[in-house]
């Protein structure tokens, strides 16, 4: 399963992700499209600058939103969220076998 920003909105500030987009409609709006602009990007660098420019948001309403719905900084968001697909990544990962370990040829 896909981890998304939507799951660790609901684990960074569980009250605030629905309850506190009674905001204005075009702020909550262009603050989601950059979350999912940023869950399909998280692989690649992300500055502050990509962020202004892919939300259209003020850097002052950039940071505002960000600590809204995250109580993060949007860098801090960013470093979270990369964080938190390593870890589903790694826990989707199959575990090996630890009956080879007991076979080991090199073994004396």
């Amino acid at each position: 399963m896909t981890q998304s920003y939507k799951q660790l909105l609901a684990q960074l500030a569980p009250t605030s992700a629905d309850a506190q987009l009674d905001q204005p409609t075009e702020n909550k709006n262009r603050f989601e499209k950059l979350l999912v602009w940023i869950d399909q990007n998280i692989d690649s660098p992300i500055s502050l600058n990509d962020l202004l420019a892919q939300s259209g948001l003020s850097l002052l309403e950039l940071n505002r939103q960000f600590k809204l719905h995250t109580k993060q900084s949007p860098l801090q968001f960013i470093k979270e969220f990369r964080k938190f697909k390593q870890e589903a990544a790694l826990a989707n990962q199959p575990i090996i076998d630890q009956t080879y370990a007991l076979f080991d040829p090199f073994k004396k």
